[in-house]
């Protein structure tokens, strides 16, 4: 057992501080390296009780009572604690380490001051939230991937965006994960950043479980100390933003009342066409409709029937085509229907049987009035000495003429056209 004089020798030896404790938590001896880290004098300390010196009450109470413990025996109680120790103008934090002499009843206590230690600590974590805070308010979805395109990281406020979970993604390439169009966007934008150090503008469509959505691109290149470099790629969802600019595109090229082809994407489409008979000397024909008296429909039912008409007629158009058919509403009650690849034998078919299902359409007014509509067309097939496709319309457009002043409600073809155009 030590000796009070082996115990002021050991106390005065070592580099840390050392406080001796009696079986009562009276303060029996103290080095000068604690008493320095206090700012106190020996006979301010010694002879006090250990407890009253320790800041906060969470931790005096825990080893007061874990002091009791020892007292009666028992064993397996921490011997490290982090805590403050109060000093003359405030407190300290330090790391104590507690070793009870069971037979002389008495307690060392040794102390490292670890003030700098929580400073860094308290760094550190103060980061983490700022990085943390960061990353909450970034709504987009943000991914750490190697250069191969392996996911290294996932961070994800909104995981239902996700193409599949976070426990899925982790360690799998995006060519597992991504459809193939998308993998493939994801990892050019990963060899962009890994020749120019960034990436932006790609985008993406994926399938989630809960929808299709769109997503923009943008990565930077991330040096790693220890490893080689990795890509941080943001994933910004852009699917209200695409869904708009689908349906802008869609009505620059559409009716707005039919939902058909408009006018202006009618003569591109046509002057295509047009191009493609010439070039491949294929056939190639043009049916130009109109309602009959559509102006008594608005006149007797009112405007409001008169679009129920037209949107009738125009979803019977659209059932009667084939797959590389299209018609357009070219102003009006007049509507464009191009054949690709039809003779003017087969038009003059599809005209007629077209004709037949229109006759048979059926309406009924708001005051219950019950009445069919009628139509005229006429039908013009390429010819070679048409320059345009205007010239192919104004030729079917001629013929619906003929059609009204022949009685309306019948079909008529073009008088330009040659005979062999019937083979």
């Amino acid at each position: 057992m030590l000796s009070t004089i082996d115990y002021k020798t050991f106390f005065e030896s070592t580099n840390i501080g050392i406080a001796a404790i009696e079986a009562d938590a009276v303060i029996s001896m103290a080095n000068a390296q604690l008493l320095t880290l206090l700012q106190l004098d020996e006979d301010e300390f010694v002879g006090t009780i250990f407890l009253d010196w320790i800041y906060d009450d969470e931790d005096k109470n825990t080893l007061k009572e874990n002091h009791i413990k020892r007292l009666h025996g028992s064993k397996d109680i921490p011997q490290n604690y982090d805590i403050r120790l109060r000093t003359k103008n405030g407190y300290v934090s330090v790391l104590i380490n507690v070793t009870f002499f069971k037979e002389a009843g008495r307690t060392l206590v040794s102390v490292l001051e670890t003030t700098q230690l929580q400073q860094t600590r308290q760094k550190l974590r103060e980061t983490i939230h700022a990085q943390e805070a960061i990353f909450a308010a970034i709504p987009d979805l943000m991914f750490e991937l190697s250069k191969e395109g392996n996911y290294l990281n996932v961070w994800a406020q909104n995981p239902e965006e996700l193409a599949a979970s976070k426990q899925q993604l982790l360690g799998n390439s995006v060519l597992e994960i991504l459809p193939l169009a998308a993998a493939k966007e994801v990892i050019q934008a990963i060899v962009e950043c890994y020749k120019n150090g960034r990436s932006s503008g790609h985008q993406i469509e994926i399938q989630t479980p809960e929808a299709k959505l769109w997503f923009e691109l943008s990565a930077s290149l991330k040096y790693n100390n220890d490893a080689p470099p990795t890509v941080i790629m943001l994933s910004r969802n852009i699917t209200k933003t695409k869904e708009l600019e689908f349906k802008l595109r869609h009505l620059s090229r559409h009716d707005s009342l039919t939902n058909l082809y408009n006018r202006r994407t009618l003569q591109e489409l046509l002057q295509r066409d047009t191009q493609r008979a010439m070039r491949y000397k294929t056939p190639l024909s043009v049916c130009m409709l109109d309602i009959d008296h559509f102006k008594n429909i608005n006149d007797t039912y009112g405007h409001f029937m008169g679009d129920r008409v037209l949107q009738a007629l125009a979803a019977l158009l659209k059932k009667s085509l084939r797959e590389i058919d299209y018609c357009g509403r070219y102003g009006g009650e007049e509507f464009v229907i191009v054949l690709p690849d039809t003779n003017l034998m087969h038009a003059k078919e599809f005209a007629q049987r077209l004709l037949k299902k229109i006759t048979t359409m059926k309406f009924q007014s708001d005051t219950n009035t019950i009445f069919h509509i009628s139509a005229s067309i006429g039908i013009s097939t390429f010819q070679t000495h048409f320059t345009s496709c205007e010239a192919l319309i104004k030729s079917a457009d001629n013929a619906m003429y003929q059609a009204k002043l022949s009685g309306r409600n019948c079909v008529r073809e073009s008088t330009t056209q040659n005979s062999d155009q019937t083979q």
